[in-house]
């Protein structure tokens, strides 16, 4: 009764983990996309003049898919040939949450 021995398997060295980034080096961006533009938030672009406005934006304000759709609904629509996203004016969005902002100074509409 002669007993095989099993092929011993090549043992290789491996590679030593790489270091985890400090909070700094995690927070800046990667190499690959340092010079790529950075695109503005939907916060920064409030501020901007002329700024466009898409969905997404709408979203990362906070708003939910119901509201966005009655934002559309309310606003002129840019639709840029080519593109499929529409999207609306910064300045007419803030106007009009501006014109639907309720405070003292006036009586909120009741919808029955």
């Amino acid at each position: 009764m002669s007993r095989r021995l099993a092929a011993e398997q090549l043992q290789l060295e491996a590679p030593p983990p790489e270091p985890k980034p400090t909070h700094e080096e995690a927070s800046s961006p990667s190499p690959a996309r340092a010079d790529s533009p950075r695109r503005p938030s939907a916060a920064e672009l409030l501020g901007t003049p002329g700024a466009l406005l898409t969905r997404t934006h709408l979203r990362a304000l906070g708003l939910e898919r119901r509201a966005i759709d009655a934002v559309f609904r309310a606003l002129p629509v840019v639709e840029l040939p080519g593109y499929s996203r529409p999207m609306i004016r910064a300045e007419e969005y803030l106007d009009l949450v501006e014109r639907n902002t309720y405070r003292d100074d006036r009586v909120r509409p009741c919808h029955a």
